[in-house]
């Protein structure tokens, strides 16, 4: 287990007795207050890939909220086209029928979560400033979404985070939690940190797990990290810290045919 390099001692974790996994044991699984996703409206999901886990966990505990997701990449294409290859392939005997099968569920699945009442899907990417159509930052979000509702909001949007800092801390007010991931680091060290501390004068960070697609600086540092905070108004009155990550009740590793990233504070 590595130890993380001091300068990073600001990363350090307020311990939370609500902390719950939500989404699947793999890439797409996130641990956060429980509390604050039962009692939250909205949930803005800024990048969705392939996997909507989360959503779904998030859906059976809160049945009533309301689902904003953003994702330029994803599309009834990106299952449509996989179908019709393996289709081709089993009519011409190079395939399976249950390789055909499988890619129309997945389609299914898409379709059947993207059309649900909770959720409202654009396909737009998020950044700023904005320069085009499709594209959308904070601002044009939070006005397609009622004032004074309790929002979650999750990001992984694969280095655009680092654009929309500033953003997320003028709308703090409107966002109880927070999970970010931040990629890249190897060459954007100085700028995470400059980020995260600046998200620190609103939020607090409750949880850290490294991503172990990819691996880990000389410092400590995973080379990507998520990261979950609780707007500062949930601070409790006494402070303790977690010092060991990742935990092995909650945290998975991302890829489950490698090993989890292991780091710790001094």
């Amino acid at each position: 287990m590595k130890v993380l390099d001091k300068k990073f001692s600001f990363l350090l974790p307020i311990k939370n007795n609500n902390l719950s996994r939500f989404g699947i044991k793999a890439d797409g699984g996130y641990v956060v207050d429980k509390e604050i996703m039962l009692k939250s409206d909205n949930l803005i999901t800024f990048g969705l890939g392939g996997d909507w886990s989360f959503e779904l966990d998030f859906l059976k505990v809160n049945k009533n909220c309301q689902i904003f997701v953003y994702d330029h990449t994803v599309n009834m294409f990106n299952y449509v086209n996989p179908l019709l290859k393996y289709l081709r392939r089993f009519l011409t005997f190079r395939s399976n029928f249950n390789s055909v099968s499988s890619r129309f569920n997945n389609l299914k699945k898409y379709l059947k979560f993207i059309n649900s009442k909770n959720i409202s899907f654009f396909k737009e990417k998020i950044c700023f400033p904005t320069k085009k159509a499709h594209e959308a930052d904070l601002k044009k979000v939070f006005s397609r979404i009622e004032k004074d509702k309790k929002n979650i909001l999750k990001v992984d949007i694969e280095g655009s985070e680092f654009e929309i800092i500033d953003q997320i801390n003028f709308y703090s007010k409107n966002i109880e939690m927070l999970i970010l991931e931040f990629h890249w680091l190897d060459r954007n060290e100085d700028l995470f940190i400059k980020s995260l501390k600046k998200l620190q004068e609103n939020f607090d960070i409750i949880h850290l797990h490294g991503n172990n697609h990819c691996g880990q600086l000389d410092s400590g540092l995973p080379i990507a990290i998520e990261i979950t905070m609780i707007n500062r108004k949930f601070r409790p009155s006494e402070i303790f810290h977690v010092k060991n990550f990742p935990n092995k009740d909650l945290d998975h590793p991302n890829n489950p045919h490698k090993e989890d990233i292991f780091f710790s504070f001094n």
